[in-house]
């Protein structure tokens, strides 16, 4: 199960070994960002400069080796080749600590782009192991294991660097980052194997053509690379926020290296959060509606930490005396909710990626996302010091990306409403009902189904919209679509208008072609065979159009049952629904499913006496 996941050998050694890199990366590069800013730099201009430079060292060798990474994560057993990058990081940072006792920023730079680059072949395989060692249903909350443990390792890392972030420690920073390079080449060896997805691959050393060709393989699948996209701007707009952190530490806050520590912290802190929390909202399912959601937070606490307004002092404040500061302490909640936030928007990206990209190709997809990631934050590493040039400080940095992200969550949300629209309409349904479900797990996880319902009230698609563990298209009466606002939403949502065929024949054909394409293309159709809402609490006969979709279109069909929403506001057991105030407030409603029945055996009168006899005696 799940919730055990985190100490089993098919999970916890991987864990251990990213967590560790992730720690061991973040005390180097933080003990150089507050080496250089508090110690090596010759004024704040330079310093600006060289941490945005050793952003972009760290992250370019993710374009230049993501696509040749990515085709050995495919083509060679995973576990094993883990086990040669934990070696290299034990060189480098070797090398490193040979950087930090000349005290030469040059070699420092050279070092971070050496962990670029181990961390670029690392990153496919990071991502595309996960789905060969978990299930489907625990894929999610592995990722939120691995975000929430990767953003504590940069917490930890970050502090750890932070505090030997001075020539009075170089020795300890020196035996620090060697030691647990080691120690994540111990966890690795543990990690079980994880064949070769695709072991006939010729790999193309051609850093240009072989990119080109896994980008354009990638685009193929338009809702991946879209994931992709997404993610990549998260990156983009991180990238632009956090390089600024010691510098808003230093000249708004007025604090010492320990403050900007504490900023760093309290994002990664944050995040964790964040990750944890979207699992539990998700329930376990992949829900890209928390993206929106995630999207819109980060925004707004963003602008939020643009308004700092915190007195400067001539002699920089130390951790004990920021924290008593006048509006100190709404800097911390901004950090805390800009992270938090981002935590929903990027592990529900990551678990879309991995759950429905190619399995041969999926370590070269997520190489795809690790190269535009890079690119994405090269050109916010260039764009910060670009602003940085021309006199922006870095409360107008962190306005701009607020505007900026707060235009691509409306991105966000034009691409995928439904998914927004769903975790909305679960909000709303577990807000105002008790909602049981009962065996909604022998609905397919993948492929086309149909579902037939009976149909108790006007909320039924709304409640059905919630429990449902995939996105689902509803047949729908035309005359909903004509309503203000509501029809918006229902477009939205991808729905199906249909009419009769004395009073709108027409709009019959088109539904059930419409049906008949969604059902094609591998989707859920969810339909209420009644042809109306029941007036008396019983079910209707089922109408003969389901017999005309199952034959032109045969899929399996689930019977499903609504349980207990008669006599609810939205039912007409007291005549016309929805007038009078809304009663039955957190009443129990049940959810229940039934074994798909085969296309040929399906009609309306088997369909119509499954579903009666799911629903039982409680209407």
């Amino acid at each position: 199960m799940a919730k055990h996941l985190i100490t089993e050998r098919r999970f916890l050694p991987y864990f251990c070994t990213q967590f560790l890199g992730a720690f061991n990366d973040n005390i180097y590069r933080n003990a150089f960002a507050i080496l250089v800013t508090y110690f090596l730099a010759k004024n704040n201009q330079d310093g600006a400069l060289i941490i945005n430079a050793a952003l972009v060292a760290f992250i370019f060798p993710f374009f230049v080796f993501g696509a040749i990474a990515g085709q050995l994560a495919d083509k060679y057993e995973k576990a094993t080749l883990i086990r040669y990058i934990k070696i290299a990081e034990i060189v480098i940072m070797i090398l490193g600590s040979v950087a930090l006792y000349f005290e030469s920023v040059y070699g420092m730079l050279a070092i971070l782009f050496a962990l670029g680059s181990q961390s670029a072949f690392f990153g496919p395989i990071k991502y595309s192991i996960l789905p060969q060692h978990v299930s489907n249903d625990e894929l999610l909350n592995a990722n939120a294991y691995v975000e929430a443990g990767t953003f504590i390792a940069i917490l930890l890392g970050t502090i750890l660097g932070g505090a030997l972030g001075s020539p009075d420690y170089q020795y300890t920073l020196m035996v620090t980052i060697i030691g647990f390079a080691v120690l994540g080449w111990f966890t690795s060896r543990s990690i079980p194997s994880a064949p070769a997805a695709a072991p006939e691959l010729v790999v193309s050393f051609n850093i240009w053509r072989s990119t080109q060709r896994i980008v354009s393989q990638t685009r193929k699948n338009k809702p991946v690379f879209m994931s992709i996209l997404a993610n990549s701007w998260f990156w983009f707009f991180g990238a632009i926020v956090l390089t600024q952190f010691p510098l808003f530490a230093k000249n708004v806050l007025a604090g010492d290296r320990n403050v900007a520590t504490l900023l760093l912290a309290t994002f990664s802190l944050g995040i964790g959060l964040g990750s944890y929390a979207c699992s539990i909202f998700s329930r376990g399912r992949v829900e890209m509606g928390l993206v929106p959601f995630g999207a819109i937070g980060i925004s707004f606490f963003t602008w939020q930490l643009g308004r700092t307004d915190i007195e400067l002092v001539d002699q920089l404040r130390t951790l004990s005396e920021i924290i008593a500061v006048p509006g100190a302490w709404w800097v911390v909640v901004n950090l805390t909710m800009i992270a938090f936030s981002s935590g929903l928007f990027i592990v529900p990206l990551y678990a879309f990626m991995q759950m429905y990209s190619d399995k041969a190709h999926r370590s070269r997809t997520i190489a795809v996302n690790n190269i535009f990631n890079a690119i994405f934050m090269v050109i916010a590493g260039a764009m910060a010091a670009a602003l940085l040039a021309l006199d922006f400080n870095v409360l107008q940095i962190f306005k701009i990306a607020a505007v900026l992200n707060a235009i691509m969550a409306i991105y966000i949300f034009s691409q995928i409403p439904e998914h927004f629209l769903r975790l909305l309409s679960w909000l709303l349904v577990h807000s105002v009902y008790r909602v049981k479900k009962q065996d909604l797990d022998k609905i397919p996880s993948e492929g086309p189904a149909l579902i037939v319902c009976n149909h108790v009230s006007f909320f039924d698609p709304v409640i059905l919209l919630s429990v449902l563990p995939r996105p689902a298209r509803f047949v729908m009466w035309y005359g909903f679509y004509e309503l203000p606002v509501v029809g918006y939403l229902f477009k939205w949502l991808k729905s199906i208008p249909i009419g009769n065929r004395r009073e709108r024949p027409e709009l019959v054909q088109a539904a059930f072609d419409k049906v008949a394409e969604e059902l094609e293309a591998g989707h859920l159709v969810v339909i209420f065979p009644e042809g109306g809402i029941t007036r008396d609490g019983e079910m209707n006969k089922f109408q003969p159009g389901v017999d005309e979709i199952i034959k032109r279109t045969p899929v399996p069909v689930v019977p499903l049952a609504l349980r207990g929403m008669w006599g609810t506001w939205s039912s007409r057991k007291r005549g016309k629904a929805l007038s009078g105030l809304p009663s039955a407030f957190m009443k129990r409603l049940t959810v229940v499913a039934d074994s798909p029945v085969a296309p040929e055996q399906a009609s309306r009168v088997v369909l119509h006496e499954k579903v009666l006899a799911l629903r039982g005696d409680e209407k």
